[in-house]
C-alpha cells in the first residue's frame, strides 16, 4: 500500500495533539473539579447532618448505646438542653421520662458522672414522678450525686422530700448540709424551721448563712443576726477564697430575703447599703427592696 499522502497525515497528527490536549485537560483540570466537587458535597451533607439539633431522645440513645465519654457529654448536653429558656423540650422530655428515671436508676454505682447530669436533668424537668428516684439516690456513696439530687429535688417542690433533706442537714460533708438547707428554704416547709434554727451557728459559715436566708424565706426573723454579718463587708473580707462576685450574690440574697422581715436593724442596713455601697448592684438590691 503507497504510503498516506502528507495532507492526511498531517491532518491525523493534528488530531492526536488535540486528543492529547484534551485528555490533559480531563487529568489535571475537570478531575481534580469533579474530585473537589464531590468532597465540598459531602462536607456540606455531613456538616448538616452533625448541625441538626438532637432531640431529648437522640441524646438518650446516645446515653444508652455510647462509649464512656460519648454516653456522660450526651447526659450534660440533654442536662443544660431542659435548661434553655429558648427551647420548649419540656413535652418531649415528659414523654420520655420513664426512660429517664431508669437510666437514672441504672448508673447507680456504674457512672457517677453520667448520674449526676441525669439528676440535674430530672430536676430541671420539674416533674414529681422523679422524686422517688431521686430520694433513693441521696443515699449514695458519691457525694457530688447528693448534692445535686437535693437540688433536684428543690427545684421540683415536692414536699414528699421534706423528711431526706432534713435528715441531710445532719451529714458530715458540709456541702451536701449547705444544700440541703439552700433547699429547704427553697420548698418552705414548716417543719424545716426548728432544723435549720438548730445550724444557725453550723461550724462551716455556709451552711449557717444558707439556714438564716432559708428561715428569713419562711418570714422567721431567727436567723437575723446571721443576716446582718452577711451583709457587712468587714464581715465577708475575711473569707479570701470567696470571689467578690459571690460575695456580692450572698449580700443581694440576704437582701431580698431580710427585707421583708420587718426587722429594724435589718431594714437600717438595707437603707445605708442603698446609698453607699460601693457595688452598682448591691445598692439597686437594696433600693428595690426597700420599694
Amino acid at each position: 500500500m503507497s504510503e498516506e499522502p502528507q495532507e492526511i497525515q498531517t491532518l491525523q497528527e493534528e488530531e492526536q495533539k488535540k486528543e492529547a490536549g484534551i485528555l490533559v485537560v480531563f487529568r489535571f483540570i475537570l478531575v481534580p473539579l469533579i474530585v473537589v466537587s464531590v468532597v465540598v458535597f459531602l462536607i456540606v451533607l455531613f456538616g448538616q447532618m452533625a448541625l441538626r439539633e438532637k432531640t431529648v431522645r437522640d441524646y438518650l440513645y446516645d446515653i444508652r448505646t455510647g462509649s464512656q465519654s460519648e454516653r456522660w457529654q450526651a447526659a450534660y448536653h440533654l442536662s443544660n438542653l431542659l435548661a434553655n429558656p429558648k427551647k420548649d423540650y419540656e413535652t418531649e422530655a415528659r414523654k420520655q421520662l420513664p426512660e429517664m428515671i431508669l437510666i437514672f436508676r441504672n448508673t447507680k454505682g456504674n457512672d457517677p458522672q453520667i448520674r449526676r447530669y441525669m439528676a440535674l436533668a430530672l430536676g430541671r424537668l420539674k416533674d414529681p414522678r422523679a422524686v422517688p428516684a431521686l430520694q433513693e439516690a441521696m443515699n449514695d456513696e458519691d457525694s457530688q450525686t447528693v448534692i445535686w439530687c437535693i437540688w433536684g429535688l428543690g427545684s421540683i417542690g415536692d414536699k414528699s422530700a421534706v423528711p431526706g433533706i432534713i435528715e441531710k442537714l445532719e451529714d458530715s460533708d458540709s456541702a451536701i448540709r449547705s444544700m440541703s438547707a439552700y433547699v429547704l428554704g427553697a420548698i418552705q416547709d414548716p417543719r424545716a424551721v426548728p432544723p435549720l434554727q438548730a445550724h444557725l451557728d453550723d461550724a462551716t459559715a455556709e451552711v449557717s448563712w444558707n439556714s438564716a436566708i432559708a428561715l428569713a424565706r419562711m418570714n422567721n426573723a431567727s436567723g437575723a443576726d446571721v443576716l446582718l454579718k452577711i451583709m457587712h463587708r468587714d464581715y465577708l473580707a475575711g473569707f479570701l477564697q470567696m470571689s467578690e462576685q459571690n460575695k456580692e450574690e450572698l449580700m443581694i440574697n440576704a437582701i431580698k430575703v431580710s427585707a421583708k422581715l420587718g426587722d429594724p436593724p435589718l431594714t437600717q442596713l438595707i437603707k445605708t447599703l442603698s446609698g453607699s455601697d460601693p457595688s452598682p448592684r448591691v445598692r439597686d438590691a437594696a433600693i428595690k427592696a426597700l420599694e
